[in-house]
């Protein structure tokens, strides 16, 4: 360097070696930059030094005010130089790098240019000539003098100023420099490349090679020098590898010296670049890369490593401060051999080619490095703490005045352990621990406590405290109860001392005495309204009231609910009046097996206690499996059961149940013993479900199978009886009863019918109160919106439609063989049936007739000719002339699936799809409305599948579903609560109130309190007004034992309720009646539960009166009438509908009296209202139109929609083929009157076990005699008219078809004959003899059978002989 003695200095942030060595390389090349042979050396952070050998260059280059250097890999570097020698600096030339000027003559001017650009301007036609044209412009020559670097241009002409001159030769020469490009390459490799590529020179582009320097410059216009050098560096790199060495920046440190002086002797064209942290890029010739990789790994193994296990709050201060650096400088100036000082994690690292230097490093930075962290212990809360962190601020200020030194933080300030954490330079830490710790010396916390006398003084101290009249200052004071009574004092140690002393002497001057109140609600009063009292006192006297907590029951007792009431009641009034908590009760009839549904409990028949005595038994043991027979035989066990009772058998898996209930039965022949053994089954099956707490049980309708061979009216009558006599009692958890229907058996759709009807009609009982909640079928109508219009899926008789058009299925031959469409022609009439006859119909077309008699409007004729296509066809058609003829309804039945016997599937499948065909896209404007009315379950169900399968989501389920129970308020509670059986019912007279009263909980009637003063005067004058202000405040209330007895579950339930929540006293008095004592307001509350049951005592008594004298009753969701409750049946006898109505189930409505109409408030549903008037000794049946006294007897016709009227045409058509036309309902006042009579009479004679044995029988008739039996009744003095087999009585039928016989059922003139349905009570009966007047002796003379029958195992025959023991019902007429 001795050589070097010419330095400039420039400045450039983060150069790499290999950017070093290339602004070297500019530096060293005259003819780029002015310079000549040069040394660079980093002598600050940013600050470098270029020494030149000769002065010369150093001059050339300082006369170049900036220098740009291309630097590859990054953006070019603008490098500005400066001289020590400031005003040898100034004598350089301030023209810009390419001009100055070279003489005083006004004429010329003299530009310096790049020795390489003057030689392309001179060897360059083009180049020459361009600036000889721009210099014309000007009236100027010029002359190019390489060796000089110099252009001097000469003025020809004085046509412009000479300052405009000087502008435009100035902008000529700066056009001329953004033309031309000179780019110096001084990569060796590049320079051959271009060496070698001479050939690519031109008018436009020149290259020059020097080879002393290895330098070759390109020179042309500059998108061809660009184009040149893209060339190059294309051919460059695909002879270069790089490498990358995983040598940290710290470790290429220390060997860096080493490194470079190898590959400067051998690898010169090996270039060393960091492109990421942690590592260098090597780069050049395959085997110098190899070499070089190889030396600089050797030598990187050599350094050897000192980790010193540190603190991250250190490394921190290390990074953050420049300590790291400072450290770095020291082991610089003082150790023999580079030591690198780095982080890792919370850990230093030493590195270093000496173990020496390594050891040496070590020991200073444990040494001259420290971390303290000193504990306050709750000295920061002392007032002193904000002057220690200011003398603690200024002590770091001047410890780091030259350079930080320490640091310091204060750590978990907020908590209960804070601390002054202390990092740095060990003497500065040291001194500033110094003062921490001199700090908490002054101000530690002092602790100390003081003894209370009372226990209560320790939770209002604060109150007690402001009697004192003391300052506690910066102390802090906390009382305790626990182990014993005391204050804790803390702070600092004078202050703590000096409060202690004044409250110690504070506490023996006061004077403290305990004082009781003692009544029912004391503690209630002081807690609420006598808050007030205690503040005057204490004001008045200036004494502290503290409440004694004795550990005693406060009083605060929350409300109990009703069945905990009861339940906390002696076991026997427990027993005897608990009260029946609310469930509700879903019936569901579904199609299936039994072994097909989810329950908990299965009920199954069986006989002789063999489970497959049965079709369901042996159905249950196919799908449960081997382990249900011996779940039977070991619950069977030895014992024998008798009729009617059930054996409880664990289910397996495979069954959807727990349990499976078999119900011993008496086989077909007994039938008064086959009905008592199945009647007595299934009232155990229930009570069962009620003890073990079952939520839901599926069975079947035991009876009409083979085994039994019971009628279906028989066996549905007495299911039906025992469901609705259990729930009338209670259901416990029993929630869901499930009937299950087989759908092919050969009385399916009577079961269904006749179980429907029979639910239906027993859903709300004689009082109004619903027995179930919800009444749904797997056989409830279907309703599915298409487009604009609505499909309908309706389980019925299309003989029972009144839509505007109606479909018949004929083959327009037969027209008299039993069937849909005898009865749709008998109904339209003959004229119709005449049109028919002999019509000509094509394949897939409709013949349209008048309705004639039926219903409708048109009825619409078609042939399914049993293909799939044409009953499509048929149905899109029907759909296209309804909408033609303007008909806003249409009635389809199933075409060909019934007397067509083609597959429902198939016929499902066509009609659905027809009328989708129909309607979509139709855009009808009068069609809207489609009911496909389907008469067998199997079919029904077919449909069903297929519309979900066509339409999708958009089937419903419609009415006859179950309505949702509205909250509404009803003497209390909301009406959806109101139980199905809940009864006002008053308490028993035997019930013990005392023992009620004793089962509330024990409440302390007692205030205490701890009176503190500074005189004993002052105290016990404040007590004694504490015990007035309670006793002005209470009342006491009588009551005569015979108001309690009245008082029904529920307001007795309030009225303890109330004693108990208010605190009141409730005892008997020695008149033997009643007192409540207590707070005035309670007491007022219990008079008022008390007034408000003697109101609705005489409420109920007017409702009960009204409820025998008029009914109101409610169209039910299935078309059955229904009783509302009494209070509902009060309210619209008073006309008392603007709050609406609650029916039976809960279900809120809106009544329209004029209308005689209610609307569902949740649905909308609408339905109708009808009111019935009653005989002092005689209720009219709910189904009958009302009647008035004066006009005893009357005849309906029934709607033919009603389901009253489909009911017992139903029932009709189970035998009857033939056509109904008319069903009348019969309304005889006295007859029923003697019937009902005649009806109690013989349940009471004949028990629970048979009762009256009302049957729904049939008794044909002729006109002549019809209206004599309506009005008169059946008599049996006509007896012997048809026949007298069996008695001189008055027979009936079983089935409808035996009197639908002409014999019995006369014709009239037009063909149509009458039929009576009637009312019978068969009760006992015997087999019938001829001759018999009366039925034979049953048990008594005086206490003959009721009836006599043709076959006692199987009776189809039954005889009366007492006028009053039948009535007719309906009378149907029929053709």
């Amino acid at each position: 360097m001795e050589n070097y003695q010419h330095a400039l200095f420039f400045e450039a942030n983060n150069l790499s070696d290999v950017e070093v060595k290339q602004i070297h390389t500019h530096f060293s090349i005259k003819r780029r930059s002015g310079g000549g042979q040069c040394e660079i050396s980093k002598v600050g952070d940013n600050t470098y030094k270029i020494s030149f050998m000769n002065k010369e260059a150093q001059e050339r280059v300082l006369g170049r005010e900036d220098h740009v250097i291309n630097i590859s890999g990054r953006e070019d570097l603008r490098v500005s130089l400066s001289c020590d020698n400031v005003a040898e600096s100034s004598k350089q030339p301030k023209a810009s790098a390419n001009q100055k000027c070279a003489s005083d003559k006004s004429m010329e001017k003299v530009f310096k240019l790049d020795f390489y650009l003057l030689r392309y301007l001179s060897e360059c036609k083009n180049a020459n000539s361009y600036l000889e044209k721009l210099l014309s412009a000007l009236y100027s020559s010029f002359e190019i003098h390489i060796d000089s670097e110099e252009v001097v241009v000469r003025r020809a002409a004085e046509d412009m100023s000479l300052k405009k001159w000087e502008f435009g030769v100035d902008q000529v020469f700066e056009t001329l420099k953004s033309r031309y490009n000179i780019y110096f390459e001084v990569d060796r490799e590049k320079s051959e490349i271009l060496e070698q590529h001479l050939y690519l020179s031109g008018e436009d582009l020149q290259i020059y090679c020097e080879e002393e320097t290895c330098l070759a410059v390109v020179v042309g216009e500059r998108k061809q020098v660009e184009k040149i050098l893209k060339f190059v560096s294309g051919l460059h790199d695909q002879q270069q590898i790089q490498e990358e060495c995983h040598v940290s920046e710290k470790q290429f440190t220390l060997i860096k010296e080493q490194f470079e002086s190898f590959i400067k002797t051998n690898l010169p064209a090996l270039q060393i670049t960091q492109e990421k942290t942690g590592s260098l890029l090597l780069k050049g010739p395959e085997k110098e890369v190899h070499a070089g990789k190889k030396e600089l790994l050797n030598l990187a193994k050599e350094i050897k490593e000192k980790r010193i296990p540190s603190h991250r709050p250190l490394v921190t201060f290390l990074e953050s401060s420049g300590g790291i650096q400072h450290l770095q400088s020291r082991f610089h100036q003082r150790l023999c051999s580079p030591v690198t000082l780095e982080t890792s994690g919370s850990d230093l690292l030493l590195l270093s080619l000496s173990d020496g230097a390594l050891q040496e490093a070590a020991v200073a930075v444990q040494r001259d490095l420290c971390l303290e962290t000193v504990r306050l212990e709750n000295t920061q809360k002392s007032s002193a703490f904000n002057t220690l962190k200011e003398d603690l601020s200024e002590a770091v200020k001047q410890a780091n005045r030259d350079g930080v030194k320490v640091e310091l933080k204060y750590l978990d300030e907020s908590s209960f352990d804070p601390k002054v954490q202390l990092v740095g330079y060990t003497t500065e830490v040291s001194r500033l621990k110094s003062i921490v710790l001199e700090y908490k010396r002054n101000h530690q916390k002092h602790h100390d406590s003081l003894p209370l006398p009372k226990a209560e003084m320790a939770d209002h101290f604060p109150e007690i405290l402001s009697m004192a009249g003391v300052k506690k200052g910066s102390v802090e004071i906390k009382s305790t109860r626990l182990p014993s009574p005391c204050i804790h004092l803390t702070g600092p140690r004078c202050e703590v001392e000096s409060l202690k002393d004044s409250l110690e002497a504070f506490l023996l001057s006061l004077a403290t005495k305990r004082f009781e109140v003692k009544g029912p609600g004391v503690q209630k009063f002081f807690q609420s309204d006598g808050t007030e009292t205690l503040k005057l006192v204490k004001t008045s006297y200036l004494v502290c009231i503290l409440p004694i907590d004795d550990g005693r029951k406060s009083g605060n007792v929350p409300l109990y609910m009703n069945i905990q009431r009861f339940q906390s009641l002696p076991a026997a009034a427990s027993a005897q009046y608990s009260l029946d908590y609310d469930n509700e009760i879903h019936i569901k009839v579904v199609v299936g097996s039994l072994e097909q549904q989810q329950a908990d409990v299965f009920v199954a028949p069986m006989i002789k206690t063999n489970m497959t005595s049965t079709l369901i038994g042996s159905s249950l043991l196919k799908k449960a499996g081997q382990q249900l027979q011996t779940n039977f035989n070991n619950a069977k066990g030895k014992s024998a059961l008798t009729h009617g009772d059930v054996l409880e058998v664990d289910a397996t898996p495979a069954l959807g149940c727990s349990k499976v209930f078999f119900v011993e039965c008496v086989p077909k022949g007994k039938n008064h013993d086959s009905e008592k053994a199945l009647r007595c089954g299934l009232g155990r099956v229930f009570a069962l479900c009620e003890q073990n707490s079952w939520g839901s049980v599926a069975l079947p309708i035991i009876g009409p199978g083979i085994v039994l061979s019971m009628p279906v009216k028989d066996a549905v009558n007495i299911l039906t009886r025992e469901i609705c006599k259990f729930l009338s009692r209670s259901a416990g958890c029993l929630q869901t009863i499930c009937i299950a229907i087989m759908p092919n058996y050969a009385h399916s759709e009577e079961m269904f019918q006749t179980l429907c009807a029979d639910l239906s009609a027993k859903m709300v009982d004689n009082t109004g109160q619903a027995l179930f909640n919800s009444l749904t079928s797997d056989l409830d109508e279907i309703i599915m919106p298409v487009d604009r219009i609505e499909l309908h899926l309706v389980f019925g008789d299309i003989t029972n439609e009144t839509t505007d058009a109606i479909v018949n299925t004929t083959d327009f031959k037969d027209f008299q063989t039993c069937g849909v469409c005898k009865d749709i022609l008998t109904k339209a009439g003959p004229h119709v049936q005449g049109q028919l006859t002999g019509a000509q119909v094509t394949s897939g077309q409709i013949f349209t007739t008048p309705p004639g008699g039926f219903p409708c409007k048109t009825i619409m004729h078609v042939c399914g000719e049993r293909d799939a296509s044409v009953i499509k066809t048929l149905a899109k058609e029907i759909v296209v002339q309804c909408e033609h003829g303007r008909y806003q309804s249409v009635a389809i039945p199933a075409i060909c699936a019934g007397q067509g016997d083609l597959d429902p599937k198939v016929v499902a499948k066509s009609i659905l799809e027809g009328v989708k065909d129909g309607v979509q896209g139709a855009n009808l404007q009068y069609l809207r409305t489609i009911r496909i009315i389907l008469l067998k379950i199997n079919v029904f169900l077919e449909f069903k599948a297929m519309a979900q399968q066509i339409f999708g989501g958009n089937t419903q389920l419609t009415a006859p579903a179950p309505l949702v129970p509205t909250n509404v308020t009803s003497r209390g509670r909301s009406a959806s609560t109101i139980s199905r059986r809940s009864r006002s019912s008053s308490l028993h007279r035997s019930l013990d109130l005392s023992s009620l009263v004793r089962a509330l909980p024990v409440t302390e009637n007692t205030a205490a309190f701890l009176l503190i003063g500074h005189t004993d005067n002052e105290v016990s004058d404040a007590c004694r007004d504490l015990q007035r202000a309670y006793e002005s405040q209470c009342s006491t209330h009588p009551f005569p034992q015979e108001e309690i007895e009245r008082l029904t579950h529920d307001e007795m339930n309030q009225l303890l309720s109330k004693v108990d929540s208010l605190h009141l006293q409730l005892e008997q008095s020695s008149s033997g009646g009643w007192e409540v004592r207590g707070l005035k307001d309670g007491v007022n509350e219990v008079v008022g539960v008390i007034q408000d049951a003697l109101r609705r005592q005489v409420r109920e008594k007017d409702q009960a009166s009204l409820f025998t004298q008029v009914t109101w009753c409610i169209l039910g969701p299935r078309g059955v009438w229904h009783k509302v409750p009494v209070e509902v049946n009060y309210k619209l006898e008073r006309r008392d509908v603007k709050d609406g109505i609650v029916d039976a189930q809960g279900v809120k409505w809106t009544v329209d009296l004029r209308k005689m109409e209610a609307t569902a408030c949740d649905s909308g549903q609408v339905t109708s209202l009808k009111r019935l008037e009653n005989l002092s000794d005689f209720s009219l049946p709910i189904n009958w139109d009302n009647m008035s006294p004066s006009d005893p007897f009357k005849v309906f016709a029934l709607d033919q929609q009603s389901t009253e009227y489909q009911t017992v045409k139903a029932d009709f058509k189970k035998t009857v083929t033939k056509t109904v036309l008319k069903i009348e309902r019969i309304q005889n006042m006295n007859l029923r009157r003697l019937y009902e009579g005649r009806k109690k009479e013989l349940e009471n004679r004949n028990g629970p076990g048979v009762g009256a044995g009302e049957k729904i029988l049939y008794h044909g008739t002729s006109e002549a005699s019809c209206s004599s039996i309506m009005k008169s009744n059946f008599n049996r003095n006509f007896a012997g008219q048809n026949a007298t087999v069996y008695g001189n009585g008055t027979y009936f039928a079983v089935n409808a078809i035996y009197s639908a016989n002409p014999t019995y059922a006369v014709p009239a003139a037009d063909g149509t004959q009458l039929l009576f349905v009637a009312r019978v009570l068969t009760g006992h009966y015997a087999l019938g003899q001829q001759g018999m007047k009366t039925p034979p002796v049953r048990l008594a003379p005086d206490h003959n059978y009721d009836s006599v029958v043709d076959n006692i195992q199987n009776p189809s025959m039954f005889v009366v002989f007492h006028d009053c023991q039948a009535y007719p019902d309906y009378l149907i007429t029929f053709k």
